[in-house]
């Protein structure tokens, strides 16, 4: 058999096989013996006729061209390996320029490769995180306003007050008589006022309230605004909105004292101090966290943007029908299917897929690749206290749900789900780690592969290569989450 390899664009390898006669023979005649077993030729029982009686019936074409298939359906991935080419998906047949014996061509994807160039150079600035008066104090007054009582005011509005309102909304339409049409049919409405500055949660816009502060009871206020390029409901985009709303009424929060009375509600305490401290160093914790998947994140970005990364365009379409899935899935909690969706969104599938789900898609696939890459220079394993430390931690999280399982196959599932999550946790806690570290410039040692993790090099690449795929060789046992109230005597 013979070879030949030729590289074509898009990181796709093309190679053309050549057999010659003698050893093609041996695939017809295997060929043959499964014709055979599948037909009902007169005058043999199955499986038994010979071979030129079956090339008789069926002809040299036909029992060449099975012969083929067979090679190409059991022989295809050794073909790759024996020719040391690393497919990076399933490749195609372009063509067959001979039957008998073949000389074809496919079209093979080759595996993404990944150059990270001197990615241990580079550097970022880390700001330490520090808690303002000001932060504690809002986030104290947040935690105090959650029992906070209502109690009736006069005008004028004021900021932190809530007006209890009837809203109703226009938008502009110029097929509609007037110019507008309702979209908004009045209802009632409570806002608090100056507190509705959240993009994601602000309603009917952001910072609507901010027309209402000054306005008394019986008041009746007009708005207009026009809602963004990037508006949630398509038909939205770039419109005019008008709306008209109505004060009913005006109530003031009254907050409650600060007293271990109040602190008691989120925990013990032993003082309203000590709680004071505990909010504080979860705030500062939050601002920590927070600080750091910031940094990190930099980082990942500036990997990517300093490496070298080729992909077959098969990987892209693998990558979006990944996303779609995922999509489908989402919507499915929602009661929608994805044609439904983009109705809504006033979008075809073509556009969907060209202006949000590829770019997205490409952008989600090089990230990967560069990180997968990270991991295999950096020879990130996975440190075993920090995984026992993940397990105990989604065990918690995991105890309603296993309580709820039906029977023992529930039940391994969800441990099988712990174990996967943990071992995915404890990788990228370990894999960002090191990125923080040379980011920070603080050259960390690569370490050597420890032998009760991986055998060989080539063992941990495969581990490393994704946090899914990684292996943990101990003989530590996962144990199933369990409380006080569940009964393991219950039959299945």
């Amino acid at each position: 058999m013979n070879i030949e390899k030729h590289p074509v664009e898009n990181h796709e390898l093309k190679i053309t096989v050549t057999m010659d006669a003698d050893e093609f023979e041996p695939m017809k005649l295997a060929a043959a013996r499964k014709i055979a077993k599948q037909v009902k030729i007169p005058g043999f029982r199955p499986g038994k006729a010979p071979y030129e009686i079956i090339r008789r019936n069926y002809g040299d074409a036909a029992l060449a061209q099975e012969a083929l298939d067979t090679f190409l359906e059991k022989e295809y991935s050794k073909l790759l390996s024996d020719n040391d080419i690393r497919p990076g998906g399933m490749g195609r047949l372009d063509k067959i320029d001979q039957i008998d014996p073949p000389i074809f061509s496919l079209t093979i994807p080759l595996e993404p490769t990944v150059d990270l160039k001197d990615y241990r150079e580079i550097r970022e600035e880390f700001e330490e995180v520090t808690l303002s008066d000001e932060e504690k104090e809002e986030t104290l007054t947040q935690l105090k306003t959650q029992f906070a009582t209502e109690e009736p005011t006069e005008g004028p509005a004021k900021e932190g007050q809530i007006a209890y309102v009837l809203i109703q909304g226009e938008l502009e339409d110029e097929e509609a008589e007037g110019g507008k049409k309702e979209f908004v049919k009045e209802r009632p409405f409570e806002v608090r006022l100056g507190q509705d500055g959240d993009e994601k949660q602000a309603w009917p816009y952001v910072n609507y309230s901010d027309a209402l502060i000054g306005a008394n009871p019986g008041d009746v206020i007009e708005t207009e605004y026009t809602f963004p390029e990037d508006a949630p409901i398509a038909a939205f985009k770039n419109k005019k909105a008008f709306f008209k709303t109505t004060i009913q009424s005006l109530k003031e929060l009254v907050l409650p004292e600060e007293d271990l009375e109040l602190a008691s509600k989120y925990g013990e305490y032993e003082s309203f101090d000590a709680f004071k401290e505990d909010v504080a160093q979860r705030l500062l914790d939050q601002k920590k966290r927070k600080a750091e998947d910031d940094y990190i994140e930099k980082l990942v970005n500036r990997l990517i943007e300093g490496a070298e990364i080729q992909y077959a365009p098969s990987a892209l379409e693998e990558e979006s029908q990944s996303m779609i899935d995922n999509i489908q899935h989402q919507l499915s909690h929602q009661k929608m299917d994805l044609e439904t969706y983009l109705k809504i969104q006033n979008k075809d599938m073509e556009t969907y897929l060209n202006e949000e789900v590829k770019p997205n898609a490409e952008k989600q696939l090089r990230r990967k690749l560069v990180i997968e890459e990270f991991a295999k220079k950096e020879k990130i394993q996975i440190d075993l206290e920090k995984f026992k430390k993940a397990v105990g931690e989604i065990e918690q999280s995991a105890v309603g749900n296993y309580q709820r399982a039906k029977n023992k196959r529930e039940r391994d599932a969800i441990t099988n789900q712990i174990t996967t999550a943990a071992m995915n946790q404890s990788f990228s806690d370990t894999l960002f780690e090191r990125l923080v570290a040379i980011g920070k410039g603080e050259n960390p040692e690569i370490e050597p592969v420890k032998p009760e993790t991986a055998e060989t090099e080539s063992d941990l690449e495969d581990s490393a290569s994704a946090p899914d795929a990684v292996e943990v060789k101990t003989d530590e046992t996962i144990t199933p989450p369990v409380s006080e109230e569940s009964d393991e005597s219950k039959t299945e």
